[in-house]
């Protein structure tokens, strides 16, 4: 003890912000976490020392200082650094534009948030206008950010081939001047899909999403075409025949490229994680991302109430999925789930992945806007077509105007986790986010009850098991 109190002696540190929580009652240790991500444990009697201002042993102030937990002359460049990178998307502008060529959709999903238009609707009421497309591709081009991700989404963007084409054209030449970092997108349901096209996509580097449940019996339950005198017609098969034909083509070409695919998880999924993971293995497929049901647009509707479940189901499901994942892994197939991969580079690894749904604010304006096919601009997709959520129109509105509206700072105060007192409060706040829109639906206002969020909970899951595997090493060394 001699020695620490010479060398504490004298030492000038700050303590910085943090929070806490006392995770496990046994050893009675303490978890600690500061806004740029970093944690450590803490015996009580660590813990004490740090809450009273006096930290009397040496190897728990240098604990302290290379945590970030507290603040020297040595450290603090650090410490804002890492926080600057964690809250570097603040900085970078708004990257995602997605564009909605027309809201016609082919397809009658239970689940859609977007709510689209019948196929066969007034394509006067529901169409971009060529003019109006090319206008907001304008517009997306002179955004000061250094990056543009232009994602054509709907409806199904795919029932107006023409449109996306001549947008894409016209952001490759306006391009050659502005010299962003320009990627294009397309996520359609492949339905619409002909030879022509996908080869005009890939060759044109234009890449494909598409939206995939699993097996027949579950994708077919929910992703469906809608007819007016006829039953309804599944997807599978026209969505399986064409992942597989797009997979051959890039590997033809010599691309290393492969169709995206996500999954959207209704009641219908619960039992059925092991069959949903060898779909997307069987097509070929690196990546799953094993999504709980988005609570805005179709999904809210009465009828559609047997598509739900509560947070502990899809948690059972979700914890079922990844131990299938890591046992086809344990045997040699590298297939992962997105989420996971993002939680365990964020919590142990301590590097920002930015996820529009897990950050705060969210990605609402400051990461993606919407444009409708009126040329009305959205902070996000979810929130299409909700006047609480509609921050201007390329035909009257610059980027200044956009971020300088009442409602643009609205949205954005309202996905801040520091907003709400219990998640800012939260030791796994520097690891979670919210969706304002799902939250306006859920609670018919814009306040909400963490606790309450499928958020939350995702949150709580990955983090706790993170932290859990951390905290072994911690008792295996007491």
């Amino acid at each position: 003890m001699v020695e620490s109190e010479a060398f504490l002696e004298g030492q000038d540190y700050l303590c910085n912000f943090y929070r806490y929580k006392l995770y496990d009652k046994e050893t009675k240790h303490y978890l600690l976490t500061t806004d740029d991500g970093a944690f450590s444990f803490l015996s009580s009697s660590a813990f004490r020392q740090l809450r009273r201002g006096k930290i009397q042993d040496k190897e728990i102030f240098e604990q302290l200082v290379s945590r970030g937990l507290i603040l020297t002359s040595d450290n603090i460049s650090h410490v804002v650094a890492k926080t600057a990178q964690r809250y570097a998307f603040l900085s970078n502008g708004t990257s995602l534009h997605i564009v909605i060529p027309t809201s016609r959709c082919n397809l009658g999903c239970s689940y859609c948030f977007a709510s689209p238009d019948r196929i066969d609707a007034d394509r006067e009421k529901t169409d971009l206008t060529p003019e109006t497309a090319l206008k907001i591709i304008d517009f997306i081009m002179s955004s000061p950010a250094k990056a543009a991700t232009i994602e054509f989404q709907g409806g199904e963007a795919l029932a107006r081939f023409d449109l996306l084409q001549l947008m894409t054209k016209r952001a490759r030449e306006l391009n050659l001047v502005a010299k962003k970092v320009l990627r294009i997108t397309l996520v359609t349901n492949l339905v619409l899909m002909t030879e022509s096209m996908a080869a005009w996509l890939i060759d044109n580097d234009v890449s494909i999403c598409t939206s995939f449940d699993g097996p027949k019996q579950v994708h077919d339950k929910n992703r469906v075409v809608r007819l007016k005198e006829r039953d309804d017609i599944g997807t599978y098969d026209t969505v399986s025949r064409w992942i597989f034909k797009l997979q051959n083509m890039y590997k033809e070409r010599g691309l290393s490229g492969e169709v995206g695919a996500i999954m959207t998880t209704s009641r219908y999924s619960l039992p059925y994680y092991k069959e949903i993971i060898d779909e997307y293995i069987a097509h070929n497929l690196s990546v799953i991302d094993l999504r709980s049901l988005t609570y805005v647009g179709e999904a809210t509707k009465k009828e559609h109430a047997d598509l739900l479940y509560e947070q502990g189901e899809f948690i059972e499901f979700y914890k079922k999925a990844l131990a299938y994942l890591r046992e086809l892994n344990e045997r040699g197939n590298p297939i992962f789930d997105r989420l996971e991969r993002m939680f365990e580079t964020k919590v142990l690894e301590n590097k920002p992945t930015y996820h529009a749904d897990y950050e705060s604010p969210c990605g609402a304006a400051t990461g993606q806007i919407t444009y409708h096919s009126n040329g009305d601009i959205y902070t996000c997709h979810e929130a299409l077509g909700r006047d609480e959520f509609k921050i201007g129109n390329v035909y009257g509105d610059s980027w200044r105007d956009i971020f300088g509206k009442p409602q643009t700072a609205k949205a954005i105060l309202n996905s801040m986790l520091e907003q709400n007192v219990l998640c800012d409060r939260c030791v796994y706040k520097p690891y979670c986010g919210t969706c304002m829109v799902e939250n306006f639906y859920h609670f018919k206002k814009f306040h909400y009850y963490p606790t309450k969020t499928f958020k939350h909970h995702e949150t709580q899951f990955h983090a706790n098991r993170l932290f859990d595997s951390v905290f072994e090493d911690v008792k295996r060394a007491l």
